[in-house]
């Protein structure tokens, strides 16, 4: 009776959490391997951070439309229509009047109306700064749309690290299912034993009990699975009320592991950092031409054209500009270049270092985690070995429940073990995938 109770409560939980989930519309179910889930990631809708990622793109070519202007032609036009009254002595304009001459010079002109409407057009005829900053703000477009690829790259590992989560919950409601059907099995066993006289009341006890503690831990690895795949609806910013379908298994590792020095030579070939850094170094050594560049002289060509009250008036020329003192600007701006371009250098060792520090360490997880999952494999086989033997021990009155109750706990800690080793594995794969450059092509 009191196991009946035990599976109505857990019915009737599990059918709460069923509402839970579809409580925000109807279920859709959706099939899903790894290749999928980042393809879905990475798209236009997907991830957050790789939407952001993209705009941060479209504001380096917009930066870049602004720094390249100052290379095009520029026009406005302008219209004016004044009412002046001039004081010639204001101006400087002073006439003596002869004596006696009759005749008297006035102070002020006006007042006269006068309309101007004219078209100005400027264009840097030369200016080798002007040019090195429109370069300077191209490698860094570049250098955004590596850093998207880059962001790609860590949101796939995420999304690959929550779907190796999903799996190993998806693994652990298994595990957990299949110690209830044992449990449920050593219960019948003692059952039978007790009717045959062959068992006491304490033997059906100590199984019941064993097949409650059991049921509680199913329903704890449900909630967990419940958990993992809401964590990797958000990663892939889809429909909460979607019924994720997995497919692959945990474990899979490198048919041969390559050497540090292999994997390094991959990961400058694919890692997008690498580019991003070669993007921003160039830019950089741009940006300090451009400041030694502002020494040199620049030559601009103007020119307007115009109706100046009724009458057709024009102007053409070009200006040489020679920087001769600016206060110190110009000197500011190149140490300033040179300074980046320090960093830029600094940064890309560092980045090299990283690279190879991820690279060797992933190796040695690798390696690591294949070792402990053929002790986890085999740990299983002993353990379900001793189960059964314990089992028969029992049937024949050779052992006490407490004997198989013991077997039956060291299968539920080995398969946990197996568990644990085989998404151990499956991380570090994705470890050796992130630090080589190839998450997105990595298949559970």
């Amino acid at each position: 009776m009191a196991n009946f109770r035990i599976m109505w409560g857990m019915a009737l939980l599990s059918l709460s959490v069923c509402q839970g989930q579809t409580a925000g519309g109807p279920d859709r179910a959706l099939e899903l391997n790894l290749q999928k889930a980042i393809e879905i990631a990475l798209s236009k809708n997907g991830n957050t951070d790789v939407r952001l990622a993209q705009e941060s793109v479209n504001v380096s070519h917009f930066r870049y439309a602004e720094a390249r202007s100052g290379l095009l032609p520029n026009f406005d036009g302008s219209v004016t229509e004044q009412d002046q009254t001039i004081n010639l002595h204001a101006l400087g304009i002073r006439f003596s009047t002869p004596p006696g001459s009759g005749f008297t010079i006035p102070t002020e002109v006006g007042p006269f109306n006068t309309f101007d409407a004219r078209l100005h057009f400027t264009q840097n005829l030369l200016n080798v700064s002007t040019i090195r900053h429109s370069q300077a703000a191209h490698a860094d477009v570049h250098a955004a749309e590596a850093d998207t690829q880059s962001v790609g790259e860590q949101v796939a590992a995420t999304v690959a690290r929550l779907y190796a989560a999903s799996l190993r919950a998806e693994a652990d409601v298994a595990n957990a299912q299949a110690n209830v059907a044992l449990a449920q099995e050593l219960r019948d066993q003692a059952g039978r034993r007790q009717n045959a006289g062959e068992a006491t009341a304490l033997d059906v006890t100590r199984a019941e009990l064993s097949m409650s503690r059991n049921q509680q831990r199913l329903l704890a690895a449900q909630t967990v699975l419940i958990r993992a795949n809401l964590e990797l609806i958000k990663a892939l910013n889809i429909d909460w009320n979607t019924s994720l379908h997995l497919g692959g298994k945990l474990g899979s590792v490198p048919a041969q592991l390559s050497t540090p020095a292999e994997a390094m030579e991959v990961a400058l070939r694919s890692r997008p950092e690498f580019l991003a850094e070669r993007r921003r170094m160039e830019g950089a050594r741009l940006g300090q031409s451009a400041a030694r560049a502002e020494r040199l002289p620049s030559l601009v060509g103007f020119a307007d054209y115009g109706l100046l009250s009724g009458i057709v008036t024009h102007t053409a020329g070009a200006s040489l500009r020679v920087p001769l003192f600016d206060g110190g600007r110009i000197d500011a701006e190149r140490g300033q270049a040179n300074a980046l371009l320090r960093q830029e250098e600094i940064r890309q060792r560092d980045l090299k270092n990283q690279v190879e520090l991820e690279v060797r360490q992933a190796l040695a997880s690798l390696a690591s985690a294949q070792s402990q999952l053929q002790v986890a494999e085999r740990a299983v086989g002993l353990a379900q070995d001793e189960l059964g033997r314990a089992r028969r021990r029992y049937d024949a009155g050779l052992a006490t429940s407490l004997d198989v109750l013991d077997a039956e706990t060291r299968v539920e800690n080995a398969l946990n073990d197996r568990v644990a080793a085989e998404f151990n594995c499956t991380e570090a794969n994705i470890d050796f995938a992130q630090a080589t450059g190839t998450i997105k092509s990595m298949e559970f």
